[in-house]
């Protein structure tokens, strides 16, 4: 008996706990991401045939696909979003990609302040921009479009600006999607070394022979893989065509699902199987940039570290810097400065003097017990999903660093996989998959908890798995000679080591949670209305006031996350 008790104990002492985090993270990982993709199928394949006030009959089929690819309504919106993805992709490329190179090339004037500014533009809410350009450029009574017709006279119903249109759509779309191009562009530049410009210089091509001939070809990977996220970002984003496409007379996609998932008729399958489509052209082109990026076609020698002369622009610096502020002023400074007017005057068209000045919608907006739940729930929801998906991607980017686990390489993947998952189709999943017996969380914060979750937990898994990269095995091997385990090594020793990587990676959760639109749009409720949900019904109601206080004070959040990124973490914390 006692040889037996002894075997016991030692077997306890042998048992390592770290098994069960390893395990609860892989349960929770495919929970995530396999749990409402099987529902998105399953649905798309639910042929609805009776519906009741508490369960909905049918059969399954390939129905839904037939009624979604062969309606004539259900096409346009398909050929709009191809249409403004490749308009998008294509506009921003040039446009980021120019910028960059003058920044990254070039003795361009106040270069740090144009990196600030498409940061800045980055972080900005795209539906805010959408109301922004409403005030500025709506055709009865956007402000460029009152000073044309007070400078030149023309009648009432004449416009210089429409913001209601597809070009208009495209414009808007594209100024948010431009720092994106940049920031990407700007990273390969700053990868290549300036020899073979040099180089090229010295054998007498000029300033623009040396960019198209020597740059262009050692940076086609990013702009290419650039493209490919601008068209990406195009096709899956909701809130700017919701705000300037429906008025327009068009849908998108993404506001042909929503209408789907708002319709009086059950159409959750229909939406499901309208947005699998959607959900396979973003794998590909997430897969394609990958392709692009892992090219080997050119190399440099030299390395990062290489020295970099800029190429001189001359007499052009200034009208160089100009261009290069146009599209910032765009989707920066005239946003802001219409939205903040537009927040502190009684009425936007009323003109700029002082007897229309007042400070009742922000008044509203701190009394107002919706608004104030939003609010709540927001920043509730935003610290939540962020101190979570970092816990999660921290842990799953440390298994698949040091190879754990037997398939590390599936939860790699898995972790990464929801970055090709549009927020709305992600949201109809998760909508089939928990209005339902075993789990009913419809109706609840944690719906929208797990959406953020999901859809943000790349970003972590990125930025953790690249600040892990840095520390050495060595380091924790030798605190598992003197006989810590796993849990208590990564605990003690690589957790403190990669801080920095665990933070930059709360904020990046934290920024796009607190202004996610997509899927928190088909999962609200009246107790779980987020900021940007109530935003987008102010909207709808026409009160550009309140949407303009509300975008104001979320503007304010972000700027002030912005700037705690930046003295914790540095400038580099987007890197990730």
């Amino acid at each position: 008996m006692e040889l037996i008790m002894s075997r016991t104990m030692a077997s306890i002492r042998r048992f390592d706990a770290t098994a069960i985090v390893w395990g609860f993270a892989a349960i929770v990982l495919g929970l995530l991401i396999v749990m409402p993709s099987f529902y998105l199928v399953k649905e798309s394949l639910f042929v609805p045939e009776e519906v009741g006030l508490l369960e909905v009959k049918g059969s399954y089929g390939i129905g839904n696909f037939v009624e979604a690819y062969t309606n004539k309504l259900y096409l346009m919106p398909i050929v709009w979003t191809v249409i403004v993805a490749i308009s998008v992709g294509i506009l921003s490329v040039v446009v980021g990609s120019l910028m960059a190179w003058t920044v990254a090339r070039t003795d361009i004037p106040f270069a740090a302040a144009i990196r600030t500014g498409a940061l800045l533009s980055f972080v900005t809410p795209p539906f805010l921009g959408a109301s922004a350009w409403v005030i500025l450029a709506g055709p009865n009574e956007g402000w460029l479009n009152l000073m044309f017709r007070s400078f030149t006279g023309a009648s009432p119903d004449t416009h210089l600006f429409n913001i209601f249109t597809m070009p208009g759509l495209i414009f808007v779309m594209a100024l948010y999607v431009i720092p994106l191009v940049f920031i990407i562009a700007l990273s390969g530049l700053n990868n290549i070394s300036s020899d073979l410009e040099d180089a090229s210089n010295i054998a007498g091509a000029g300033t623009l022979a040396t960019m198209v001939g020597v740059t262009l070809p050692l940076v086609l990977p990013a702009l290419f893989a650039g493209l490919i996220l601008a068209s990406l970002e195009a096709m899956i984003i909701f809130s700017t065509p919701a705000m300037l496409a429906i008025p327009a007379g068009q849908h998108v996609m993404t506001t042909q699902i929503r209408a789907l998932m708002q319709s009086d008729d059950y159409q959750v399958g229909l939406a499901a199987a309208f947005a699998l489509p959607m959900l396979i052209a973003a794998i590909c082109l997430i897969w394609m940039r990958r392709k692009a990026l892992g090219r080997r076609g050119y190399a440099t020698i030299g390395g990062k570290g290489a020295r970099r002369r800029p190429q001189k622009l001359g007499r052009y610096r200034w009208i160089v810097f100009a261009l290069c502020v146009a599209p910032l002023g765009c989707s920066l400074l005239l946003p802001a400065f219409a939205l903040g007017m537009t927040s502190v005057m009684k009425t936007y068209t009323g003109g700029f003097h002082f007897a229309n000045l007042t400070l009742d919608h922000y008044r509203f907006i701190l009394t107002n017990d919706a608004v104030g739940l939003s609010i709540w729930n927001t920043l509730l929801l935003g610290a939540m999903a962020a101190t979570v998906g970092t816990i999660l991607a921290g842990t799953i980017a440390y298994i698949s660093q040091r190879r754990l686990v037997r398939g590390y390489q599936l939860m790699s993947f898995l972790a990464t996989v929801p970055i090709a998952i549009p927020g709305i189709v992600l949201a109809i999943g998760l909508f089939a998959a928990y209005t339902r017996e075993p789990i009913v969380l419809y109706g609840t914060l944690w719906i929208l908890f797990i959406a953020y979750v999901t859809k943000y937990l790349p970003i972590a898994f990125q930025t953790s798995n690249a600040a892990l990269m840095s520390i050495h095995p060595e380091l924790e091997e030798g605190a598992r000679i003197l006989g810590a385990n796993r849990l208590a090594v990564f605990a003690g020793i690589t957790i403190p080591l990669f801080r920095a990587g665990l933070i930059a990676s709360w904020i990046l959760i934290f920024m796009p949670s607190i202004r996610e639109l997509s899927s928190s749009v088909l999962l609200w409720t009246t107790k779980t209305k987020v900021i940007s949900v109530v935003i987008l019904d102010f909207y709808e109601e026409g009160r550009l006031d309140i949407v303009s206080a509300l975008g104001v004070l979320l503007m304010l959040i972000t700027l002030v996350v912005v700037m705690l990124a930046y003295r914790i973490v540095g400038r580099d914390f987007l890197r990730g």
